[in-house]
């Protein structure tokens, strides 16, 4: 059996705006929090380019994958960290979430371009694979959350498998998948409930129910044999927003969910140090 720690967090963009909160203030915080917990994988959302290599710096245990949201690489990223000395990135890259998803493009109608990272890690032994897709859906609109979740859900079986293209199912030598990111919705909304396979469309001809157009998937939220932390992942730095669990990790049926934690640490300063909290799953193979 293979433990797998999973962390997602969204660690707030380089806003001038936030004043005493500016990513300068928080940079070592973050870092902080991450090397203490140790994460096998660290999937980040909302990091700018400047942002990006400061985490490379303070996260030296840690390998990168990823690029930004705009044409030229720039802009807003989903990078996804292993650890070396366990892990390697057999694969990876970004894709789009819009109607044309292989180059920079905004879909539906987003506020931004958003993206998805996907990597492919591999055991530092050869024992255990597993695909990893890092996301960021849009804050405006919930048309394009829910085509967001759609393409990602008609994406994953083919990430699996390589590129080979599926005709469904997970299939018999695909590795397991684990979906994590911020979502920006809440569990039991259309965007959640179709990455699951029980969306609005669930009896349109059979699509979106679990696993006939796509890789099951589970909540770790909701199946984890332990559950830690506040219920809600917003925060405004200073205080928690109820009622807000919009950062999540879903998982395929290969994975055993030991845990799932809602990291509620404070910096030195007794603030937290973004607007969202850390998730951690704990996981196994």
């Amino acid at each position: 059996m293979t433990a797998i720690r999973v962390l997602s967090y969204n660690v707030r963009y380089a806003n001038r705006g936030d004043h005493h909160d500016a990513w300068h203030d928080r940079r070592d915080a973050v870092a902080r929090l991450v090397r203490f917990h140790r994460p096998d994988v660290a999937a980040f959302q909302e990091p700018l380019p400047g942002q990006r290599e400061d985490l490379r710096e303070r996260l030296p245990a840690y390998k990168f994958v990823g690029r930004g949201r705009e044409a030229d690489g720039e802009g807003e990223g989903c990078p996804i960290g292993v650890r070396a000395d366990r892990w390697a990135i057999a694969d990876g890259d970004t894709f789009w979430l819009s109607e044309t998803p292989d180059r920079q493009s905004v879909g539906w109608d987003a506020a931004h371009p958003r993206i998805a990272t996907w990597a492919r890690v591999r055991a530092a032994d050869g024992d255990a694979e597993f695909l990893l897709v890092n996301t960021h859906f849009d804050h405006v609109s919930a048309d394009a959350r829910r085509e967001s979740a759609r393409l990602i859900r008609e994406r994953l079986p083919e990430l699996a498998d390589g590129g080979a293209g599926l005709g469904g199912g997970e299939p018999a030598g695909s590795p397991p998948v684990a979906l994590v990111g911020d979502l920006n919705c809440t569990p039991g909304s259309d965007p959640h409930r179709i990455l699951l396979g029980d969306g609005p469309d669930a009896d349109s001809g059979g699509r979106e129910k679990g696993g006939g157009d796509g890789l099951a998937l589970r909540d770790a939220a909701a199946v984890a044999d332990l559950r830690h932390g506040p219920e809600t992942s917003l925060t405004d730095f200073a205080r928690l927003i109820d009622g807000r669990r919009i950062d999540h990790a879903l998982v395929s049926p290969a994975f055993d969910v030991a845990a799932f934690a809602t990291l509620a640490d404070r910096d030195d300063r007794g603030r937290y140090p973004s607007d969202h909290l850390p998730i951690l799953a704990r996981l196994s193979l």
